[in-house]
């Protein structure tokens, strides 16, 4: 049962109590991950240490990590600055230190549930601030009430001078109004998995593999076994397979990619719940790691869509929203995997109050392809000549098979990069399996810039730059005299939206 809040804020408090034992057991993760293969070591040696050793050391390592648990716990203290309006964290055994967040400043308050947690029914808050790649604050064991209010308040609107009480029920009486709740089914998540990520999952466990045998290897040597992996021998014994094998090899961990790819974002995004009302999204999902984000519609700076040809036959993809001081690199990127294309729209309504519809395009000249064809491959081919011409011209057919896949991906790449503009919108399209639909409103624009090379001015060509809060984007090669009035166009619209 939830406990109704009686404590303010605006008063020092620590977490729950149950953060003790849990302080306590990512300790000891900590250690062990550190020391993993030291304690493999210590199995395989054991007949070499006394019995009472082993259990001395157990006790000793116990007794401080139970020690500096405690010590954790009770110098964890978090409470608001009414007077500065600020979020204050006291934390630290020895070395201690004092973290302020302006609440202003707070751009996302994300609750989630990990699995450890579940079993104390405990949840992590975790505060996020613009310019941050990681989070700013993390407040590892707090009852659901009082995350729930702590991060109500965090994200309201109203200032410091009202009470925490009154600030949490305007919070809650705006979200009853106009509230719509849908879920993402499994099946699309499951089909989204099958069909994203997949090269990276593939190169992901081949890297896996090669780090596996090095540290196997490493291992081996340490507890003086003389055995030690000869790759050159690994490798001219694999290349004397024939090809239908190494295909099939290569199949086979492509498959398995696929699979490994499929379960994890399943775990990752089971049950994934969207809840709207008047000026926001909250997201919820995880198996066995509870996770809820908030998308503030005010907020959003560029939406971007994603999706391959096999997804846009399922009529599913993948859409991002970065938020002010959020870019696409960042991993708590707040997302949906797998979103039928009706649910995609009414969402983007929902924000925009329209769905966007573009009237112009504008594409690059195909000089764009010779510039591209020379980068990706004439350059490196000259490069490869000069440092082992004998190894290029040995495989040849390599070589060829080089070019002929590169240049597919060039000329695909150049068919899709488009640059599409409204009056009220911008979309920049790219990408060559995956693509990309980047959306953003011309008013939440922080500048915009063109420029243009020595040698595109007999061209007429040049490229655009657009600044956001969330990151700045870029297409080349274009018409310049085009890109000169939308230029023109958008300083406008950004004027016009400062006055």
């Amino acid at each position: 049962m939830e406990e109704k809040m009686h404590n303010s804020f605006f008063q020092p408090q620590r977490q729950s109590k149950t953060g003790i034992v849990l302080l306590f057991l990512y300790n000891v993760g900590m250690v062990i991950k550190s020391l993993w293969v030291f304690v493999i070591l210590f199995f395989v040696k054991k007949d070499r240490v006394e019995s009472w050793m082993i259990i001395l050391a157990i006790l000793a390592g116990l007794a401080v990590l139970i020690v500096a648990a405690v010590l954790q716990y009770y110098n964890f203290r978090y409470y608001i600055d009414k007077e500065n309006e600020e979020f204050v964290i006291h934390e630290g055994i020895i070395n201690k230190s004092v973290t302020k967040i302006k609440k202003e400043n707070i751009q996302e308050v994300n609750i989630s549930q990990p699995f450890i947690h579940r079993f104390f029914n405990i949840y992590k808050l975790e505060i996020d601030t613009p310019g941050s790649s990681e989070k700013e604050v993390k407040i590892s064991a707090l009852t659901k009430q009082n995350a729930v209010d702590l991060k109500k308040y965090l994200l309201a609107e109203s200032k410091l001078e009202n009470t925490l009480e009154e600030s949490i029920e305007i919070t809650k009486n705006e979200t009853v109004k106009n509230v719509r709740c849908f879920k993402i089914s499994t099946l699309s998540i499951l089909k989204y998995g099958i069909t994203a990520n997949y090269i990276q999952s593939f190169l992901a466990l081949v890297s896996l593999l090669i780090y596996g045998f090095s540290e196997i290897n490493n291992l081996l040597q340490k507890v003086e076994i003389d055995i030690k992996l000869d790759y050159d021998t690994i490798e001219s014994q694999f290349l004397a397979f024939s090809i239908p094998m190494i295909l099939g090899i290569v199949l086979a961990v492509i498959i398995l990619g696929i699979i490994i790819n499929s379960v994890k974002t399943l775990i990752k995004y089971f049950n994934f719940k969207i809840t709207e009302n008047n000026q926001s999204f909250s997201f919820e999902y995880g198996l066995f790691t509870t996770r809820n984000s908030i998308v503030n519609k005010s907020k959003v700076q560029v939406i971007t869509e994603t999706q391959n040809w096999i997804q846009k036959k399922m009529k599913i993809s993948f859409v991002k929203f970065l938020q002010i001081g959020k870019n696409e690199e960042e991993k708590n990127i707040s997302a949906v995997p797998g979103i039928s294309n009706d649910e995609k729209a009414k969402l983007i309504s929902t924000i925009w109050k329209e769905n966007p519809v573009f009237e112009n395009c504008l594409k690059p000249n195909f000089r764009l392809i010779i510039v591209n064809t020379f980068q990706f491959i004439i350059l490196p081919l000259v490069l490869f000549f000069i440092i082992d011409e004998n190894l290029l011209l040995k495989y040849w057919f390599l070589t060829i098979i080089y070019i002929v896949i590169v240049e597919i991906f060039i000329l695909i790449y150049f068919k899709n990069l488009k640059l599409f503009y409204s009056e009220r919108f911008i979309r920049l399209k790219s990408g060559i399996w995956d693509i990309d639909n980047r959306t953003f409103e011309i008013e939440k624009l922080q500048t915009v810039k063109i420029s243009q090379y020595f040698w595109q001015r007999k061209t007429n060509l040049g490229s655009i730059t657009f600044y956001t809060s969330a990151g700045r984007f870029k297409i080349v090669a274009l018409n310049f005299i085009k890109l000169k009035k939308l230029l023109n166009y958008c300083i406008y619209k950004i004027e016009i939206q400062k006055k």
